[in-house]
């Protein structure tokens, strides 16, 4: 499982009336040894806490005064990610006559001496934030919470807030569970941070505590809710209700994509991949033939391994990926066969050796590995295996039957496209006959539509919350990016003629044909200003982009265009504009 982080709140939480129990700290200490991630996020000065103390032994971190406050127990060294009060605004607040006290960052009292705090605020014109936590009033640093403090500290750690379980009890805890993975609530916690918990326990504070933490080193934590903002859009099933699954489903999982060649399974695949970037999972794609390479215009992904590319070092992919948190997408097209299974495996044991230290990558995707890992090389899949057993992997194959066995036996996800391979379709009926409907599906698999794929999850719990189906058919959604295998066609290569675009006006006189993007480019600068916007406000530019070269940005940028009512030269500029952007957008993917 992903989750590998605590994250927790100490008053009224971990402690109960201030005290740790020692049944708590024996749960803590037993959660260290089985090699998970302890950070202290509190409302505590640093002070309440001794270097050579209980906390600073167990805890890999301590974040204190409300997130304004890092202590790193391992460097023994204390930052403040948000500095200290303004000077003249802490002097105002020292001379108030309130019981005051002061922190390295903040200054706190409790209700009801905020009103003369919030004065003082007023007539200094802020540079600060006040945050409440139970009758507490702690005034702080701008910037400065729970939250904000536990995601500094993970970067300075070196590790994502996707890997952490945080859990607390009160107001000022709300802000380090919305930033959490998955956020628990202990039994005793406030009504409104009980509504914003994915979990809430059944027992309170240390109790609650310590059955949170057996869950999290059994691996046992319960499946969160789905929340539009969690999901991943993956297309439309059958009856055309929306089909999206939780990033966990995926994360936590070993997948197998298997189908003919034109099938759709590497568009799946790519799609997968951006739907987990743009959730800000860190994935890294090994790419054999170049597919892959228009990823790398996503944010924070980096182009490796290819000829065009300076890192083709393993060593510099995973500074990149472990320093600079980039994705990755290894492009080995450029390799012999030979070198390329070489550069593969020391990449991929390193890729687990940083997961073993950072618990990411949090998905690797293997494409083709037939090639690097076929069934009868099964001695050397010992590291992929590995990598297997802490979920998060997916394999992409043209001919699934091809795949080492042990590899195949590891899948726990089948997404199957297209395909009438005899081999094929009795390796799936060997490892997909005990599924509900299989006799009929297995029918259905050779006649399956281009884009369409059959999801089949081998798992105790299924995978799409609102159906609560374990086995899916389901026609994919529309890429950012656009399928590089089919790139230098759509930039300069004609396309067949029947998806040319023709250019008329309204009486039907043709002003040109486009092939391909290039002469679209040539004749948008040429043809009449009518004719523009006779297809303009047609929305004949947006369907010709999205169903004949695939591009649903640049139709997107159109259909916006359209929506702002331009015509005239205007409109020739704006079109030139755009088109040229994404011209030279892609032609750099090439």
């Amino acid at each position: 499982m992903h989750l590998s982080i605590l994250a927790s709140d100490l008053d009224g939480t971990l402690a109960e009336h201030g005290h740790v129990a020692s049944a708590t700290w024996q749960a803590l200490r037993k959660a260290k040894q089985a090699q998970k991630t302890l950070i202290l996020v509190t409302g505590r000065s640093l002070a309440t806490f001794a270097p050579d103390g209980p906390f600073a032994e167990v805890f890999d971190a301590i974040v204190a005064e409300n997130g304004a406050v890092i202590y790193l127990p391992r460097q023994d060294s204390v930052i403040l990610p948000f500095g200290r009060l303004q000077q003249g605004l802490l002097e105002r607040l020292l001379a108030l006559p309130i019981p005051l006290e002061h922190g390295m960052a903040l200054v706190a009292t409790h209700v009801p001496h905020d009103q003369p705090i919030i004065e003082v605020l007023r007539e200094c014109g802020g540079g600060a934030s006040i945050e409440y936590n139970l009758g507490s009033v702690m005034v702080l640093p701008q910037g400065a919470t729970k939250g904000t403090g536990l995601a500094f500290v993970l970067r300075e750690l070196g590790l994502s807030l996707h890997n952490v379980v945080a859990c607390g009890d009160a107001e000022n805890d709300l802000s380090l569970l919305q930033a959490s993975e998955l956020a628990v609530a202990v039994a005793n916690a406030t009504p409104e941070l009980k509504a914003t918990a994915d979990l809430v326990l059944d027992k309170p504070s240390g109790a609650g505590m310590r059955q949170l933490l057996g869950q999290l080193i059994d691996g046992t934590l319960p499946a969160r809710p789905m929340r539009p903002e969690r999901q991943l859009a993956l297309g439309y099933q059958l009856g055309q209700q929306p089909f999206h699954l939780d990033p966990w489903h995926l994360v936590d999982r070993v997948w197998s994509i298997g189908g003919a060649s034109g099938s759709g399974k590497s568009w799946l695949a790519g799609l997968l991949a951006e739907e987990l970037i743009a959730q800000g999972y860190q994935v890294v794609v090994i790419d054999p033939e170049g597919d892959y390479r228009s990823l790398a215009a996503l944010p924070h992904t980096m182009l490796v391994g290819s000829q065009n590319s300076h890192q083709q070092r393993v060593g510099d992919a995973i500074t990149l990926c472990e320093y600079g948190n980039a994705n990755l997408i290894v492009d080995l097209s450029s390799m012999e066969q030979e070198a390329r299974n070489d550069y593969l495996e020391r990449l991929l044991r390193e890729l687990l050796d940083l997961r073993i230290r950072r618990s990411r990558p949090h998905w690797i995707l293997l494409d083709e590995i037939q090639q690097s890992y076929p069934a009868w090389k099964s001695p050397y899949t010992g590291t992929v295996q590995a990598l297997m057993a802490g979920g998060g992997v997916a394999m992409v194959s043209y001919r699934p039957s091809l795949i080492a066995r042990p590899l195949l036996e590891a899948v726990q996800v089948w997404a199957i496209t297209n395909t009438t391979t005899p081999e094929d379709l009795a390796l799936f009926d060997e490892l997909l006959g005990n599924t509900p409907n299989w006799a009929h599906t297995r029918m259905q698999i050779p006649a399956l539509p281009r884009g369409h794929a059959y999801l089949a999850d081998l798992g105790p719990t299924p995978m799409h919350g609102a159906a609560s189906e374990h086995n899916i058919i389901f026609r994919t959604g529309l890429r950012r990016m656009p399928h590089i295998r089919h790139l230098h066609k759509y930039v300069t290569v004609p396309l067949p003629r029947n998806k040319w675009f023709v250019f008329r006006d309204e009486t039907g006189t043709m002003h040109g044909t486009a092939a391909n993007l290039a002469e679209f480019r040539l004749l948008i600068g040429r043809v009449p200003i009518a004719t523009l916007e006779y297809h303009l406000y047609r929305n004949d530019f947006a369907y010709w982009l999205t169903d004949s070269l695939h591009d649903a940005e640049l139709s997107r940028q159109m259909r916006k265009i359209v929506h702002r009512k331009v015509k005239g030269p205007g409109l020739r500029d704006e079109l030139e504009a755009i088109i040229a952007a994404r011209y030279d957008e892609l032609a750099t993917m090439l």
